[in-house]
């Protein structure tokens, strides 16, 4: 049987598999920054605070169109109900075959047109978050399948004993990112110069922020921790 490249959403339907749909073209447009400016009075030009707390963008847009074969009319109309009442105003997640180690969230509108008999024309698009999200965070089991060997990271920052002290290397992506992490005694993290308190149960401490590049987070104290990190990307 001939099967084409397409998109599974939420792990569960395939644009072909499923619903039939033959991906003719994809654009996955670049989010705009968030621009911060600020006017000065009797001055040239503007005051540009855009990267005083790291670039932030809007949602991108993700538009792929389709044909599908349905033969009439008839066909048509229920293929147009099936494939609208799973995508059109629903939040999805988006994993696309050619770039299976991540994905993309967004809410889907549907568009369709029938311009002759055997084939329609379906364009899905997706209004999502400016990054695309690694498949895998850093508490689950990673597979070699969707493992991209030129740019993927094994993170494994689960379960880890403390006794002591305990340095933790962290591999940041480009998405900057606050990681949850869960300790199961009283201990302290340093980071970057700075000391937080942790608390049995899960922390989530917002000025603990990971950014590109590699950083070492050093726990003190006895019993064991857990650091949940998703990385992203453009």
């Amino acid at each position: 049987m001939k099967t084409y490249l397409g998109i599974t959403f939420d792990e569960e339907k395939h644009t072909y598999d499923d619903f039939g749909l033959r991906i003719k073209s994809v654009n996955i447009g670049l989010p705009a920054t968030k621009e911060n400016r600020i006017e000065v009075p009797g001055a040239d030009g503007y005051l540009d605070m855009t990267d005083y707390f790291g670039t932030r963008y809007e949602n991108r847009t993700v538009q792929v169109e389709c044909d599908v074969e349905d033969r009439s009319y008839e066909n048509w109309a229920g293929k147009v109900s099936q494939i609208s009442n799973y995508l059109h105003g629903k939040k999805r997640k988006l994993v696309l075959d050619w770039d299976s180690g991540y994905y993309y969230e967004g809410r889907g509108t549907v568009k369709v047109s029938k311009e002759n008999r055997p084939y329609s024309t379906v364009t899905l698009e997706f209004d999502c978050d400016p990054y695309k999200y690694e498949l895998y965070d850093s508490s689950g089991d990673w597979l070699w399948d969707p493992f991209d060997l030129d740019d993927g990271i094994i993170r494994e920052y689960g379960n880890l004993a403390v006794i002591g002290t305990l340095d933790l290397t962290v591999i940041g992506s480009p998405m900057s990112t606050v990681p949850e992490i869960t300790v199961s005694m009283t201990m302290t993290v340093e980071y970057e110069g700075e000391t937080y308190d942790l608390l049995p149960g899960l922390n989530y401490l917002p000025d603990l922020e990971i950014t590109e590049g590699e950083h070492i987070m050093t726990f003190t104290g006895n019993g064991t921790v857990s650091v949940l990190y998703r990385g992203g990307s453009l």
